[in-house]
């Protein structure tokens, strides 16, 4: 039963395969087309140069649609999907997925990767507010919007995670037991409506094994659900390093490997080839659905242009009117005055706010759920500039800290802030070493996806960054360091941060170190100078970063 499933060809699992498809097909080596399986960086495809096949770009959501950096040109922050999800509208789902299909333009990316579409299974989740309901029918309702949205502005939407990745505890490794039954009245419900009801054109599997394989490997889920009962004709795209194997990936249907250079293809999928472990068969299969999803977005007609902010009125409109239709106004009633809201000034005298969240933007989450948003505010500067006018006197008491982590650094104490780049962490050392890059920062918790010296290739480097600190209070001040390598923190010179030797796999997806923290008493309004060293050396996944907190 499985050989016959492996061996089935193009046209039985999808739509059939466009001429200009087959034509390239009939004129790539096996090399090329081993080499179309799997990314190029983080956010391309392989070009095939020789053929006119340009690199197609992707980007994360669905916080908004990032571009191929994460400190890039701004883009537009909409709400958290469980606030669209307590919206309970499709009609404003819709609106928001056509908006996100035009920010994905702007940013030369043919596929968002978003929505997600897991569900709230345990209040603890880590990613419940990428997904937008504990309820698979309204789940899979918004979710359809959402895509026909995207798709209308002839992007790919990915829906993701497939399947069963609702928390976040040993992800790459846990194994999601989940009876059938169970996978097909909640789990599956809101893939198997994007496929029907919105021709979604691709899927992310999911980090976890699924009653045993790995979602990337498994032939039931893939092969017989996806492709063969709900007849999907798109590309399954494996979650970044979501891929643990060569053969059985390929041969279960999983298309293209992400992210770039290829960890489990490339060479060892040619050899796996030449074993008889998977047929040229197998491979045309996998080739084409990369190809077609490129034909259907237009991507193999371009080469991504360059990423820009888009500033549109109606859109902004659009962001605020899905912010407010998700909240929910639980009473507004005084017992003695009748309605609270709207406020009257003439009223209403003094307002608190009390909370941690009330004087930030706690507005995104991390990973694939951040961009660099067009504009923020924060409740606390809203509300006083809405009502202080009118001589409201609005207070704000902390109450108490929920930060796991140290919070960063505020970016508006720092000066001269300095960043260097060196082509090695030895450089540090060298006080003759000159930089290859050196730049300027606004923000101190940084992912570096691409080579921060701007060399096209991971390699080892050194980076140094000097600011000058004025605090705004006198005492004790906590720094908090994470970072993927060896990170030094000192303040006028003085060592207060090591990293040398701190357990890996606090931060950076597990690359990066448990945050370490030290003190320092600073006196408010006298500068100090902090500058942070990091001597990184890439492991077996790409990416490094850095996280300087200061509380």
């Amino acid at each position: 039963m499985v050989s016959k499933r492996r061996e089935k060809g193009l046209q039985d699992y999808g739509s059939p395969v466009s001429a200009r498809v087959e034509a390239f097909l009939s004129q790539l080596t096996l090399e090329e087309k081993v080499s179309l399986l799997a990314g190029r960086n983080f956010w391309h495809t392989v070009a095939i140069e020789r053929l006119g096949i340009p690199r197609m770009r992707v980007s994360d959501g669905p916080a908004g649609v990032r571009g191929s950096l994460l400190d890039g040109p701004a883009s537009l922050n909409i709400p958290c999907s469980t606030a669209l999800g307590a919206s309970w509208n499709p009609g404003l789902i819709r609106e928001v997925g056509e908006l996100l299909g035009r920010e994905a333009r702007a940013k030369g990316a043919r596929v968002h990767l978003a929505p997600t579409v897991n569900l709230h299974r345990t209040p603890v989740g880590g990613r419940n507010f990428e997904c937008m309901s504990e309820d698979p029918l309204l789940t899979a309702l918004l979710a359809v919007e959402y895509v026909k949205g995207v798709q209308s502005a002839g992007v790919a939407s990915c829906i993701k995670h497939f399947v069963g990745n609702d928390t976040e505890f040993e992800r790459y490794t846990i194994d999601s037991r989940i009876d059938e039954r169970t996978l097909r009245e909640m789990y599956l419900v809101p893939f198997e409506r994007a496929v029907a009801d919105a021709g979604v054109m691709s899927v992310m599997t999911s980090y976890n094994r699924v009653n045993g394989p790995y979602a990337a490997d498994n032939e039931w889920l893939l092969a017989d659900v996806l492709r063969g009962e709900w007849g999907f004709d798109g590309a399954v795209i494996s979650d970044w390093y979501g891929l643990h194997s060569t053969a059985e990936g390929v041969n279960a249907g999983t298309d293209l490997e992400m992210p770039g250079p290829t960890l489990h293809r490339g060479e060892k999928l040619l050899t796996a080839v030449r074993a008889g472990e998977v047929s040229e068969r197998i491979i045309d299969a996998r080739v084409a659905a990369v190809l077609e999803l490129m034909e259907r977005t237009g991507a193999l007609d371009e080469v991504p242009g360059e990423e820009t902010t888009r500033e549109d009125s109606d859109d902004l409109a659009l962001v605020r009117r899905a912010g407010a239709a998700g909240m929910v106004l639980v009473k507004n009633v005084d017992v003695h005055t009748g309605p609270v809201l709207p406020v009257d000034p003439t009223v209403v005298r003094r307002i608190a706010l009390i909370g941690p969240n009330a004087d930030r933007a706690t507005i995104m989450g991390g990973g694939s759920a951040k961009v660099t948003p067009t504009r923020v505010s924060h409740p606390l500067e809203a509300l006083r500039h809405r009502v202080v006018a009118d001589g409201v006197d609005v207070v704000h008491a902390r109450g108490c800290s929920i930060d796991r982590t140290v919070p960063e650094l505020p970016p508006h104490l720092a000066s001269d802030v300095v960043a260097e780049f060196f082509d090695g962490p030895d450089d540090l050392g060298d006080p003759a070493a000159v930089p290859l890059v050196t730049d300027t920062l606004d923000r101190f918790r940084l992912n570096w996806f691409v080579d921060p010296a701007r060399r096209r290739a991971n390699l080892p480097f050194g980076a140094r960054i000097t600011l000058s600190f004025t605090p705004d209070m006198d005492g004790e001040w906590t720094f908090g360091l994470e970072c993927v390598g060896a990170g030094r923190l000192t303040i006028d010179g003085a060592t207060v941060i090591d990293t040398t030797g701190a357990p890996v796999g606090g931060s950076f997806f597990g690359n990066g170190n448990v945050e370490q923290r030290g003190t320092a008493v600073l006196t408010a309004g006298v500068s100090c100078t902090v500058r942070v060293e990091v001597r990184y050396v890439p492991g077996i996944t790409g990416g490094s970063g850095m996280n300087l907190g200061a509380r």
